[in-house]
């Protein structure tokens, strides 16, 4: 098989085109390679593992470029979601018109089509209704209220961000239904080797790092009991290759998956964990009393619908992929912890936080 990746050069795609290489398939990036991610573009070029094409995943020429392929895997995004909050525009562009450029040109070449897009579009994690119970083994954290977010859920996102994921969603299922067969995949945070470590709107997990390097306290934003659901990269990638080699139920209408452990972390207990994993470094958590627009406090994914189907669960626990991501990028070059600092300057100047 043929696989277009787009944002190939990133990440996600790195993992993603290593792991489809070893199972016998053919790769190609399409990729603008922006340094925001790309601490060396020429490097992460040279270390994708097919052709690379450079090009802009929302400019119709980049994509007229491109040979016909068997299938194609849109992981091309921007992310930042505090980010979002003021380059709106661009955002929109990328993430949206981004997503109908892949659409159309993956019913052009009548090729299956994963676009991985976010937990964003649930926006704020539900909590138990009057009356209402949590199913038998999910996570409903430290009082057993809140609830994960199932693929049935209505799209609440809270951060322009989660809005361009939830109309590139819309966008697909327009475009493919019934044409192509379309699978969209909505990951947690994922965490692993290869994230941008020099980008501040990488996520937490990068910050801590950083901190930790330099022997200084981990900030948390609020008390630290706000919880997310960390899944390691290569968990995705193999519910992606799934999605790819299974298609049944994915033609009429696209079909639409979570990805996450399904365990719910606090941001205390994962910085607790970062710091049991670093070498010799005993740092204190400092919480600060900010919030930025678009934050949201709780998020975990629901896998019932993984299990019904079949599709692979996560086979990484928690605890173990932030410490495979705090040493295996102990000694990658990454920002200085200003710069997740001049981040929040940003916002904080643009009135972005509470």
């Amino acid at each position: 098989m043929k696989v277009l990746i787009t944002g190939g050069a990133g990440f996600i795609g790195q993992h993603l085109a290593q792991s489809l290489v070893g199972a016998g398939h053919d790769v190609t990036a399409l990729d603008i390679l922006d340094s925001q991610v790309h601490q060396d573009p020429q490097d992460s070029a040279e270390r994708f593992p097919g052709e690379v094409f450079l090009g802009d995943v929302a400019d119709v020429g980049a994509w007229m470029s491109l040979p016909p392929h068997d299938a194609v895997v849109h992981l091309a995004a921007e992310t930042g979601t505090a980010q979002s909050m003021y380059e709106t525009e661009h955002y929109r562009r990328v993430n949206v018109e981004g997503t109908r450029m892949a659409a159309e040109a993956a019913v052009r070449w009548g090729a299956k089509i994963v676009l991985l897009s976010s937990r964003a579009v649930y926006g704020e994690g539900r909590v138990l209704s009057p009356g209402e119970s949590l199913p038998a083994g999910v996570d409903g954290g430290a009082d057993g209220t809140l609830v994960p977010s199932s693929e049935e859920d209505r799209h609440r996102p809270v951060s322009v961000y989660g809005e361009t994921k939830s109309r590139a969603e819309h966008v697909l299922m327009e475009t493919v239904a019934a044409k192509v067969p379309a699978t969209i995949i909505r990951p947690q945070n994922v965490i692993g080797r290869g994230q941008a470590l020099h980008n501040p709107y990488t996520g937490v997990l990068a910050a801590f790092l950083a901190r930790l390097k330099d022997g200084l306290p981990l900030t948390l934003y609020g008390d630290g009991t706000q919880t997310r659901d960390f899944v390691h990269v290569e968990d995705v990638v193999a519910l992606i290759e799934w999605s790819l080699e299974n298609t049944e139920g994915a033609l009429e209408t696209p079909r639409v998956l979570n990805s996450g452990t399904g365990v719910r972390t606090t941001l205390k207990e994962l910085a607790l964990y970062a710091m049991e994993a670093a070498p010799n470094v005993n740092v204190p958590i400092e919480y600060l009393a900010v919030r930025r627009a678009g934050d949201i406090d709780h998020a975990c994914a629901d896998l019932r619908r993984l299990r019904a189907l079949g599709a692979p669960l996560p086979r990484w626990q928690t605890k173990e992929a932030i410490a495979d991501f705090i040493r295996s990028s102990w000694h990658e070059r990454g920002a200085a912890p200003e710069a997740w600092d001049e981040a929040l300057d940003e916002l904080k100047a643009r009135g972005l936080t509470e």
